[in-house]
């Protein structure tokens, strides 16, 4: 009866995360279709009960300003979610935003600390802004050895703009 009732307490237990699941891929055939409205809907409790994949998408919605006023400040708010959880994408992207002045004040150096954290994650994205960065002189002492093994190990994953710098 023990094991009955421990199993049947697994059960309930794995019942949520089989529906956030489904939100999540609700969401993204919500944004796939171009409905920005329903994707976030559908992550936004997600993203409030932590989900960094939910947290990412939200920021990316609204950097981008996809089916509303384009928001910064909450692009931020959400990015830093998810990057503190490790968030590659999230790290690249939030990279990005100090890289360009977006939202906050530019800061190449916090640029180059976030998309070494995302490139060391395996983000592709952000192997090639690393490799930029070393490759310009960007936030960092200009270095063609750390251009190079940036934009080789992003054009070893198969990343075309990467093995077009790698040679």
């Amino acid at each position: 009866m023990f094991m009955f009732i421990r199993s049947a307490a697994l059960v309930l237990m794995l019942v949520p995360s089989i529906g956030q699941a489904q939100d999540f891929d609700k969401g993204v055939a919500a944004y796939l279709a171009k409905d920005y409205a329903t994707a976030l809907s559908e992550w936004m409790p997600l993203a409030e009960l932590g989900d960094p994949k939910a947290q990412h998408n939200i920021g990316e919605i609204y950097r981008l300003g996809l089916g509303l006023s384009q928001d910064y400040s909450l692009a931020l708010k959400w990015f830093r979610r998810a990057s503190e959880q490790g968030n590659a994408k999230a790290q690249n992207n939030l990279g990005a935003m100090y890289a360009n002045g977006f939202g906050v004040p530019q800061d190449e150096a916090e640029a180059l600390r976030l998309y070494l954290l995302a490139a060391e994650h395996g983000d592709l994205k952000a192997q090639l802004n690393l490799a930029n960065r070393y490759d310009e002189g960007k936030g960092v002492t200009k270095d063609a050895a750390a251009a190079a093994h940036w934009y080789r190990t992003a054009a070893e994953q198969g990343y075309s703009v990467a093995q077009f710098f790698s040679g």
